[in-house]
C-alpha cells in the first residue's frame, strides 16, 4: 500500500536534532539570567547566538526543512499581493474612522436612554 501522508514525519535522528536545538535555545535563556552581573548587551547577544544556533540545528530535520519551503512559498505569495497606493489607504482610513466615530455617537446615546429608562424603572 502506498504512503498518501504527503508530508514525512523525521526519524529518530531528527528528535535528537529537534532536542538539541531546544537544548541550544533553553541554554542561552538560563545562561541571560544566570550571567546577570554581565552587560544585557552581551546577555542578549548570547541569546541571539543560542537562537541562529537553534534555528541552524532545527533547519537539519524534516520539519524544519519544510517550515523552510513554507516560509519560501509564503515570500513568492506576498509578492503577488497588490498593496493600496497612499490615497487608497488614506480613503479607507478615513471611511473606518468616520464609521466608528458614528458608531461611538450612536452606542453613546443608546446607553444613555437605556440609563435614563433604567433610573425611571428603579426611582418609581
Amino acid at each position: 500500500m502506498k504512503d498518501t501522508n504527503p508530508i514525512k514525519t523525521g526519524n529518530s535522528l531528527d528528535t535528537a536534532w529537534l532536542l538539541l536545538a531546544a537544548l541550544l535555545l533553553a541554554g542561552g535563556v538560563y545562561a541571560f539570567y544566570a550571567f546577570e552581573e554581565m552587560s544585557v548587551l552581551v546577555r542578549v547577544g548570547g541569546v541571539l547566538l543560542s537562537l541562529a544556533l537553534a534555528a541552524a540545528v532545527l533547519l537539519r530535520t524534516t520539519r524544519g526543512h519544510t517550515a523552510w519551503q513554507f516560509i519560501q512559498s509564503s515570500r513568492v505569495e506576498l509578492r503577488k499581493v497588490v498593496w493600496p497606493n497612499r490615497q487608497e489607504t488614506l480613503q479607507t482610513t478615513a471611511t473606518v474612522l468616520v464609521i466608528v466615530l458614528i458608531l461611538c455617537v450612536f452606542f453613546w446615546l443608546l446607553d444613555m436612554g437605556l440609563a435614563a429608562i433604567t433610573r425611571w424603572f428603579t426611582e418609581a
